[in-house]
This record gives structure tokens, sequence and C-alpha cells, in this order.
């Protein structure tokens, strides 16, 4: 296949998962499902050259930053809870090339944008939990992309459309990846769920993209991430939608991997799409 995006993955990090052995039973199926989805992303028949990923905690102010190290590797805290994430070890390839090669493209599109090149930086969790199982070895190079508070979901999709374009012209098989619940208004308590009526607008919007009704789910993005307080508004859904370009419904088929389960009130599953052949 020519270049482009080949994959689009919908995935959750809650900080719970990210030490398995501390995972509640309620959300242990989300770690399967990541693994699974994982095993499938880097089969020999779909196996991208490397994996986009916008995590909605690495939050920028105004600017969008790419990762352009050739190496990311550190020590994962997550700051909210610390006592869940304490400080665990990554290593991942980077792909500065590509990187640059998107910075460029979404300068040209008129967008805020800044190379992070600097070797102290850190990976937040969002960016670490889903990779941890998905590529446990660092096979995929990875570039990950901030998610810009300043950003409307209109800029997020222009965003990701830069992606699209960056991943075309480069040669890549790119895989975007939007590390995020879906649901997302939060109470204290893990096992708590969504209200009903939230889980049931999510199961709907999982059944748009594994139903590969991509541009009808771009249309209802706006209200459904009002809707269900969606994490950083849905900014990491335009973002991932937003590669996908101007595709038709039909294009592309997805498949849930695992349960749909909660977190504090957010509703989480894994999602794994791609062209239809």
């Amino acid at each position: 296949m020519a270049g482009g995006i080949t994959q689009l993955i919908i995935a959750p990090h809650t900080p719970r998962i990210g030490v398995e052995a501390k995972a509640p039973d309620f959300q242990r199926g989300l770690i399967e499902g990541l693994r699974t989805l994982g095993a499938a992303l880097r089969g020999p028949e779909q196996r991208p050259d490397l994996i986009v990923i916008n995590s909605t905690h690495w939050i920028t102010t105004f600017q969008w930053f790419v990762t352009c190290q050739a190496h990311h590797k550190g020590r994962v805290v997550a700051q909210e809870a610390p006592d869940l994430i304490p400080g665990i070890p990554y290593s991942y390839a980077g792909d500065p090339d590509f990187a640059h090669a998107l910075v460029d493209e979404m300068e040209r599109d008129g967008l805020a944008v800044g190379a992070n090149e600097t070797d102290d930086y850190v990976w937040d969790y969002g960016t670490w939990v889903p990779l941890q199982y998905m590529d446990p070895d660092g096979e995929i190079p990875v570039v990950a992309v901030g998610t810009v508070i300043m950003a409307g979901l209109d800029e997020c999709l222009r965003a990701g459309g830069a992606l699209r374009r960056a991943a075309e012209t480069s040669g890549k098989k790119v895989a975007v990846l939007g590390s995020t619940a879906l649901s997302h208004e939060l109470v204290r308590g893990p096992e708590s769920w969504p209200t009903q009526a939230r889980q049931d607008l999510d199961h709907r919007f999982i059944d748009l993209l594994t139903g590969g009704r991509i541009a009808e789910a771009r249309r209802w993005l706006p209200e459904y991430a009002r809707e269900t307080v969606g994490e950083m508004g849905g900014r990491a859904l335009a973002y991932a939608l937003g590669a996908f370009g101007t595709d038709p419904d039909g294009s592309w088929s997805g498949r849930q991997y695992g349960p749909y389960a909660q977190s504090s009130g957010s509703g989480n599953t894994s999602i794994l799409m791609s062209p239809v052949a």
C-alpha cells in the first residue's frame, strides 16, 4: 500500500491500568483489548511504519507541538495519580524526519505549531499507557502530538488533515491514535459508570466508527462531545477523525477490541479501523 493513513485507533489510558498487577478486575478487559488490538496492528498485513499519537494528557496552550526526537526514553509519572504510575521506564524509537515533515505541513496550513526537540521531554501517561500494551517491545516508531486547549474541534480536524497530507507525501504508512476516553464527566469512585444516557451515546459513537460511518461521526462529534462531556472536549477524537479527510462513509471498517468499561464516571474502549479492501 502507498503511504498515507492506514489505521485509526481510539485507545483508553485510565491510570488504573498503568500497572497491570494493580488494575481492578473491572478494568482488566481494557488491558486485554489493548493487547489484542496491538497484536493485530503489529501483524505483517497491517503493520504501519509509525504511530502518531495525540494524547489528551499532553496539554499545550497555544501551539501544536510535535515530538521530533530520534528516541523517546524516560520514566512516566502520572501527575494526577503518582501512586498509580510512580515512575515507570519506557523506550521507543521516534521518527524525526516524519515529525519535521508534519510540522512543515501544519505550518503550510496556517496552524500554530512547534517542534519539540528537547532531550529532557518526558511522556505523559496518556501517551505511554496504551502503547505499553499495544507495542510492549517498541517495535513501531512513535511521534506524539499535544492537545491544544485553545484549538476548537474545527482546528483539531484541520490538524488531523495536515497529518493525512504529511503521511501521503512521505510515502509512509501511518497509524493515528487518539488516546482518550469517550464520555468523561468524572466522579469519585473508580467503579462508577457514566450515566445511562451517556453510555448510550458512547455506544452509538462506537457503532458509527466500527460501521465505517466516518462522515456521520464527524458531523455528530460537536453534539456528541458536548452531551457526553468528552475528554478535552473531544479534541483527540477530532484529530483522529480529521486524518480521514473527506473519505466517504463505507471506505473504512472497524472493530472494537475488549469491552466498554468504566473509570470514575468515564466510558472507555479500544477501536481499530482500517481501509476497506
